[in-house]
């Protein structure tokens, strides 16, 4: 059992790392910007006020810890790795498979210097890859997938419009597999070396992803294919009068890039066999995990 100063404590992954590394007996420093949100962690966590904007403000929280743990933006790695205590003996960091667009994104430049500032620091650790995260009550991206489908009449097939229908492929990783993956990063030590991919079992289509929402909910859906560059039109008509679209150019782009990733990395170095999409779907819908997101 280590003691662990964890980051991001209060995200949407970061309070299930806590209560489970608290149920495994460690001892859990988390740490946050946000006092309201700290109070709602698993009382078994010590929690700290910190800021990773402002260094100075968790040195504290960091004296003693053995690992620290980080699910905070990958931006932040080169001012914590600059502010590691003695008694760190390893390091755990959240990237993102974003790391593998050929697209120019702006975040998978930082996700790439935060890995290259870890790779140079020569500390012991690992930094986990994740894809896209979904299950948890303020999970975004399926949240609101559920919500347009509960809004077609049951059981009545309803045109859908999808990029290129929905031929491209994702593959995320349900909320219990990111946090196991995280918690056994943190324990094993076999886990240490190059970044692992945490991902789904297998890659899907976006059409088969909103196939099986809709079918979970009662619903029928029938795609349509729409190219890329009239979606992107319709979202810059819907600014200028003044509507928010519900999607924008970059999540365009992102939608018709193919996501594919080995796994076998996550499931070797961290024992983890992730659920399939369907699976993770069933448990989200079985705990009421529906909600209306929160406001980080």
């Amino acid at each position: 059992m280590m003691r662990v100063a964890l980051f991001g404590a209060t995200s949407k992954t970061g309070r299930y790392v806590t209560a489970a590394l608290a149920e495994r007996g460690h001892e859990v420093v988390a740490i946050a910007r946000s006092r309201e949100r700290l109070d709602r962690l698993d009382p078994r966590a010590r929690r700290a006020e910190g800021d990773l904007e402002r260094p100075e403000t968790i040195a504290r929280a960091l004296d003693g810890a053995e690992c620290v743990a980080s699910l905070a933006h990958a931006r932040f790695i080169p001012t914590l790795l600059e502010v590691l205590p003695p008694s760190c003996r390893r390091v755990v960091l959240t990237g993102s498979l974003r790391v593998a667009t050929r697209l120019a994104d702006p975040a998978a430049e930082a996700v790439r210097a935060g890995e290259a500032a870890f790779r140079a620091s020569g500390r012991a650790g690992v930094m986990l890859h994740p894809s896209m995260i979904y299950g948890a009550p303020d999970d975004r991206n399926v949240n609101r997938i559920l919500r347009l489908l509960r809004r077609l009449p049951p059981r009545v097939p309803v045109p859908l419009p999808l990029p290129d229908g929905g031929r491209h492929t994702v593959q995320p990783v349900f909320v219990d597999d990111m946090v196991a993956a995280f918690v056994a990063a943190i324990e094993r030590p076999q886990a240490d070396g190059a970044p692992i991919a945490v991902a789904g079992p297998e890659p899907i289509t976006y059409r088969r992803m909103i196939e099986l929402c809709a079918e979970a909910l009662g619903r029928r859906v029938m795609v349509v294919a729409v190219p890329v560059g009239a979606l992107a039109r319709a979202a810059a008509m819907l600014r200028r009068i003044g509507v928010q679209p519900p999607f924008d150019v970059d999540e365009l782009a992102r939608s018709v890039e193919d996501k594919s990733f080995d796994i076998r990395d996550l499931q070797t170095r961290l024992g983890i066999e992730p659920r399939s999409f369907a699976e993770g779907l069933k448990l989200k819908l079985a705990r009421g995990w529906t909600g209306k997101p929160e406001v980080d």
